[in-house]
């Protein structure tokens, strides 16, 4: 793509962005609550909104699993860039970004991060150079990006630490430089700091080792965490003195438009239900198998595998069942029977939530 071009298509991105701050201003974008948007509300923002601005749907390819989540293509020379979705309710430009084997460059010229800020006075939405605006680089279950669009230029971590060709390295040189800059030679991707405590993380990392939990270890939906436990210690030098507590504080919750209780677990897999699917379709076959004793390759039988393992193992506690009994719908039912709709009704609508977009 030749240097008027890409100016071209990046004054286009730019006008997209400001398009959508106006819109957001208004605090409302059709009958969606910006301030109670989800990711995947915001990315279909940025669709309909390039369309808008004059992006011919054969030049724009969308996906929900790669990085990055916008692809523009210029069909005269087919030369690309990428444009990665991000937003975060709070009020400072900072957000986890994906795996760096998500974030390899590829075969894309340059990839931008378009992101949403809803936090604050009022929703903001900004443009960056996705290199750029690369604050650090940290482990949960592999090496991960943080981003910040508040770096001043010249200060992101590949030139903070001479690494700019990490995003055109592969393989074993990948693997090098991880390690390298990580500051450990190990074949492991943790450095050899202490172990952090749980209570001191950032609630968004807290978030990240929820959703790994939920993803990889359903039997979390029947209080076992025998095999999150040392995972959390041992691969990710985390320690929570109390595990229970990251998926069950807080008791149980009544969700209106399902019309019962659900436990807390129960609750959370629902509200993070994006980003444990984003998990399960990022699985390796190697995590499959240890940790739920198979593997395939095709997406929609892995949702099912998972949706068959978190029913297998959901547990209807006493207290929720009691909680249910006091609701007018359940007054008359045995307590196997209350068991028994909660649980028909949880995993058909966790079922449908984990099948969107997929």
């Amino acid at each position: 793509m030749s240097k008027e071009r890409i100016l071209a298509y990046i004054e286009r991105l730019y006008g997209v962005t400001k398009n959508i701050e106006d819109r957001f201003q208004n605090e409302k974008i059709g009958d969606k609550d910006v301030k109670n948007m989800t990711g995947t509300d915001f990315e279909n923002v940025v669709y309909d909104s390039l369309i808008e601005a004059g992006f011919e749907k054969e030049e724009i390819s969308h996906s929900a699993q790669k990085f990055p989540d916008f692809v523009l293509e210029d069909l005269s020379d087919g030369d690309k860039i990428g444009v990665e979705v991000k937003k975060t309710d709070g009020a400072k430009w900072e957000v986890i970004g994906g795996s760096i084997y998500e974030s390899l460059k590829n075969d894309i010229e340059d990839t931008y991060v378009l992101m949403a800020k809803l936090g604050g006075d009022k929703p903001e939405v900004r443009l960056r150079k996705y290199e750029e605006c690369i604050d650090d680089l940290k482990v949960t279950h592999s090496p991960r990006f943080y981003l910040n669009l508040d770096l001043e230029e010249g200060k992101d971590y590949l030139t903070r630490n001479d690494a700019k060709d990490l995003l055109e390295l592969s393989g074993d040189e990948l693997n090098r430089k991880i390690r390298k800059l990580l500051r450990t030679q190990k074949s492991t991707w943790w450095s050899e700091g202490e172990t952090v405590a749980f209570s001191d993380l950032p609630q968004e990392e807290k978030g990240i080792y929820l959703n790994e939990g939920i993803a990889l270890f359903p039997e979390v939906f029947r209080g076992d965490y025998r095999k999150f436990t040392p995972w959390l210690v041992y691969s990710c030098f985390v320690w929570c003195g109390n595990v229970r507590d990251i998926f069950s504080a807080g008791g149980n919750k009544y969700v209106e438009d399902m019309h019962i209780y659900v436990s807390a677990i129960m609750y959370r897999a629902l509200q993070n239900v994006e980003n444990i699917r984003q998990r399960i379709v990022e699985m390796t076959e190697d995590e499959q198998i240890k940790f739920w004793g198979t593997s395939t390759e095709d997406i929609n039988d892995r949702i099912e595998k998972w949706l068959q393992l978190v029913e297998d193992n959901l547990k209807i506690s006493t207290d929720l069942v009691a909680n249910n009994r006091k609701l007018s719908i359940y007054e008359n039912y045995e307590d196997e029977r209350i068991c028994l709709s909660i649980k028909n009704v949880y995993m058909s609508r966790l079922n449908c939530e984990m099948k969107k977009g997929i």
